[in-house]
């Protein structure tokens, strides 16, 4: 099928909202993305077509002077752009991956579906929403969207792009992360320096990059604040890392993290907090931390006995392919669309 995917925030290459998408479709459908907060444009990006509508660019009034007044207007330059573009890509439906790419499509009258990728707030469940949901042609969750009895399609990205590696000695730690408070890079920093050994690097960026610049700069080279990468650039960046790290607030009863389940597949050694998904799925096969000196004594101890550890790696690389293959998620997805659009499938 040609399918729109309509996002509002996601950075192409990069965000979750581009990568897991892009896997549940695999090569099974012809995919373009239209995103609200880009910049303004047509381009090519990862051999995707990807419109950036540009309201941050060509909208430039503050959202505290007539706030409603400014989202509308980008609202409206959303809409233009996906009707456009469906009918220029000779769309099937649009998948929308929020809901206010949800409206857009709603409101442009065109065929769409809805894949919530993060948390709905609760300014996103007005009167609105329920004609979201009833004009839907289907609707499905990631883990942890919180909403009632709508089906649960796991957050999956191909595992089968990343390359496990057996290394010698655990000398690196990598946190591969949103540079915000929620994702507490700081933790990191201090963890790695209360350590003995061990150096670290953050992967990354987010509203509190420069400060964790500057927080990495007085650790004279030790810990360091790097750019990101692409979603198809990251198995090579985890080949050079033993331990991978998972810091986050206690946001929700179980915090999902994507980037471990990417570790586990590379063959790094996992520390994530107690909420982490997999603390509760596979308790076993990685260790939790609160603090940053707790972190700080695992990555001692898995310097002093790395070669202990080989066995729990190779049992984490062999459950997270069981257990979050992306083959999972896309056959389901797949039977809904065969359902929704017999004549298209």
């Amino acid at each position: 099928m040609r399918i729109i995917v309509a996002t509002t925030h996601t950075i192409p290459a990069y965000s979750g909202g581009w990568t897991t998408p892009l896997d549940l479709l695999g090569n099974d459908h012809q995919v373009m993305y239209i995103v609200r907060n880009y910049k303004a444009g047509t381009r090519i990006i990862e051999g995707i077509k990807c419109v950036g509508v540009g309201s941050s660019g060509s909208i430039t009034c503050s959202w505290d002077f007539a706030e409603k007044y400014r989202h509308a207007a980008v609202q409206r330059l959303f809409r233009m752009a996906l009707k456009k573009h469906f009918r220029e890509f000779n769309a099937d439906f649009v998948l929308c991956l929020d809901p206010e790419a949800g409206y857009s499509a709603m409101y442009s009258d065109l065929p769409y579906a809805m894949r919530f990728h993060s948390k709905l707030e609760s300014e996103h469940l007005g009167s609105d929403f329920g004609a979201l949901m009833k004009n839907s042609t289907f609707a499905t969750a990631c883990p942890a969207t919180h909403i009632p009895d709508l089906e649960v399609l796991a957050h999956n990205q191909d595992l089968s792009r990343f390359v496990y590696t057996e290394s010698q000695s655990a000398e690196k730690a990598l946190l591969l992360t949103s540079i915000d408070r929620i994702h507490e890079p700081e933790l990191f920093v201090e963890g790695v320096m209360l350590s003995k050994t061990m150096k670290g690097d953050i992967v990354g960026t987010g509203q509190d990059r420069k400060r964790i610049v500057s927080l990495c700069k007085e650790t004279n080279g030790r810990v360091r604040c790097l750019p990101p990468v692409p979603r198809l650039k990251v198995p090579e960046l985890l080949s050079n890392y033993q331990v991978g790290i998972a810091t986050v607030q206690e946001v929700s009863p179980i915090v999902y993290q994507m980037k471990v389940n990417a570790y586990m597949a590379a063959g790094l050694y996992t520390l994530a907090k107690p909420w982490t998904h997999i603390a509760y799925e596979a308790p076993g096969l990685i260790s939790t931390f609160t603090t940053a000196r707790d972190m700080a004594d695992h990555l001692d101890y898995l310097c002093d006995n790395w070669a202990e550890t080989l066995e729990t790696r190779r049992k984490a690389r062999d459950w997270i392919h069981k257990h979050y293959s992306v083959e999972i998620p896309r056959k389901r997805f797949n039977e809904i669309l065969k359902e929704k659009f017999p004549a298209k499938t």
